[in-house]
């Protein structure tokens, strides 16, 4: 077999993992055990952790999409990233998905802190969650 279909099985199934663990591991069901978390009084000290570790899964989900879309592109040929039109369209997104990624996890470590209610916590987190769905449905 070619190394470029090796490649683009590899890619393929990266993708789909990535993907799959997004939908069964969804931000929706960590928010919610960090709400109830705060309502039994578990300490912020005890919360941080697992806020950076929610954190830092989903900017290597965002890193993973990133290569992935490299990958196309060079490899299978959808596209040419030649381009720097392209790569800074690419870039570019990445940036903002490491934004929201940040805001979110600004949001949550507020929450654990008790620095903001429940009804501002979740307001806050619309927008991040809009936009991880936006995301994925682009997949």
């Amino acid at each position: 077999m070619d190394k470029r279909a090796l490649l683009g099985i590899a890619c393929s199934l990266t993708v789909s993992i990535v993907i799959l663990s997004f939908i069964i591991y969804g931000n929706s069901d960590f928010d919610e055990q960090l709400i109830h978390q705060v309502d039994e009084g578990v300490p912020a000290e005890k919360l941080i952790p697992q806020i950076d570790e929610e954190t830092q899964k989903l900017q290597t989900d965002a890193k993973r999409r990133l290569l992935s879309i490299v990958m196309d592109k060079k490899y299978w040929g959808n596209g040419d990233l030649a381009s720097p039109d392209d790569f800074q369209y690419y870039t570019t997104g990445y940036v903002t998905e490491m934004d929201v990624i940040s805001n979110y996890d600004s949001a949550r470590k507020k929450f654990a802190r008790r620095e903001i209610t429940k009804k501002q916590f979740l307001q806050e987190i619309e927008g991040p969650k809009a936009f991880f769905k936006y995301a994925l449905g682009q997949f």
